[in-house]
């Protein structure tokens, strides 16, 4: 099993509808903490955990991410920015929604 497989993401903030970044990872889990871990430092990620959840999560008071899929997808995701959230909900796979919870 191999487990250094990198894939393409867009992360997108559910509230503003924004697609924060473009991040190759091993998961979507891995790519929310490498983006909060740009946006917040590393001391944020040590003090939470990175969990998939359901859809309702987004409703939660824990910060919650809708990680897509853009491999594969035809969307080009190096032309990608803040304002191709709804390209991007549209065109590619929901792979996961993720929530950043404090330990």
């Amino acid at each position: 099993m191999t487990t250094d497989k990198l894939a393409t993401f867009g992360v997108i903030d559910p509230g503003a509808n924004v697609l924060l970044e473009v991040i190759r990872a091993e998961s979507p889990v891995a790519a929310v903490r490498r983006l909060e871990e740009k946006m917040r430092g590393p001391e944020y990620v040590a003090a939470h955990s990175y969990d998939e959840a359901g859809e309702d999560a987004l409703n939660a008071t824990d910060p919650a991410y809708l990680v897509y899929a853009l491999d594969g997808s035809g969307l080009d995701a190096e032309a990608l920015g803040g304002d191709d959230a709804g390209t991007v909900r549209a065109q590619a796979d929901l792979a996961a929604v993720v929530v950043s919870s404090t330990l």
